[in-house]
């Protein structure tokens, strides 16, 4: 099969600052190694690098056209099966309607990773409505179907794991951080029935757990840990912290989530989400509400032996279940199988 993947590759094209910004984790740039895998063809394009080189002073949003431009060259040459749009925004359903002529038979699928209650999002959810074939998004809500055009159904996308990029095995090693907590003071997050600003809820967690080894990038002033500083945050904390701006959504995490499970760490969750579906008490630790997170830390620290069999214990269960060779394969049979994709732990239904 021959796969266009369209996203913000992060080409060099001059508007970086301080840091390349390379996006190593992304579910982009996981379906490219998986394809490639799988004895796919798999080109990558990146609309908004394409936009910044054609436009003037290198403004993206005056380069749109030439975008489109590039875009259906590089159609018309590749003749696509299949187009994977990751907030490639840039693109128009004018230009996937082209897109369609030159390539006849292509399927177009969406893929959204981002909360689906914000108002940005809500709009890229509903862009691409009578434009794509499919939509896949990290949120298992059967009311986004309303989101899928006639023919077109969206579905549920878990955020898979890769073994060129999750290589660590925390729990055979020692660490010098109790806990990893990656956030930023963007906005307030749900912990149980309150909505706590992380700089607050890390403050609230030092009182409680006296002597917490506590690593936050991105709270507080911190810089954000990004390339291999993020690597070397992950392979040196025992316990990571999956907190999301909500979670009362069904399945809805930050990929952190898959970060930490991937990497070996042990894996601290909000129970509201529904993950006990797939890990059990013994795979990750769950609470309710930032007291009972403290008491869960306590207990871990206070046996080492017990937080790192439960982190090789969510380890392997990511790996079994959550790999993304296995995830791809999951969107592949949602797109190309009769009546979709079966067998899946995670819901397969597709909704219109």
């Amino acid at each position: 099969m021959r796969i266009l993947n369209v996203a913000d590759f992060n080409w060099m094209t001059g508007a970086e600052k301080d840091t390349a910004n390379l996006s190593l984790f992304d579910i982009r740039r996981k379906f490219t190694l998986a394809a490639t895998r799988a004895d796919h063809l798999v080109v990558e394009f990146s609309d908004r690098a394409t936009a910044r080189g054609g436009a003037p002073l290198r403004l993206k949003g005056l380069g749109g056209a030439w975008a489109n431009r590039r875009f259906l060259q590089v159609v018309d040459e590749l003749r696509p099966d299949l187009i994977l749009l990751h907030f490639a925004d840039l693109i128009s359903n004018a230009t996937l309607a082209e897109a369609r002529r030159l390539a006849p038979g292509v399927i177009i699928v969406d893929v959204n990773i981002d909360p689906i209650w914000t108002d940005k999002n809500r709009k890229r959810l509903a862009l691409r409505r009578g434009a794509a074939d499919a939509l896949f998004v990290t949120t298992a809500e059967p009311a986004l179907g309303a989101c899928a055009g006639p023919g077109s159904f969206a579905a549920f996308l878990p955020n898979p794991v890769d073994p060129a990029i999750e290589t660590g095995r925390v729990f055979e090693t020692d660490t010098p951080v109790d806990l990893l907590f990656p956030c930023t003071d963007d906005a307030p997050r749900e912990i149980g029935p309150e909505l706590v600003p992380p700089a607050l809820a890390v403050e609230r967690l030092r009182t409680a757990v006296p002597g917490l080894r506590l690593a936050t990038p991105g709270i507080a002033g911190q810089p954000r840990a990004g390339g291999v500083a993020y690597f070397d945050a992950l392979q040196g904390a025992r316990a990571g912290w999956s907190l999301s701006r909500r979670s009362v959504y069904p399945l809805y995490a930050s990929d952190r989530m898959a970060h930490f499970f991937g990497w070996g760490l042990t894996v601290l969750l909000d129970r509201r989400a529904g993950f006990d579906r797939f890990y059990d008490g013994g795979e990750a630790v769950y609470y309710s509400t930032l007291d009972d997170l403290a008491v869960a830390l306590r207990r871990l620290i206070a046996d080492d032996g017990r937080a790192r069999a439960i982190a090789r214990r969510g380890w392997e269960k990511t790996w079994r279940l959550f790999g993304s060779d296995r995830v791809l394969a999951y969107v592949l049979a949602q797109l190309f199988d009769d009546g979709g994709a079966r067998d899946y732990e995670w819901p397969c239904e597709r909704w219109t």
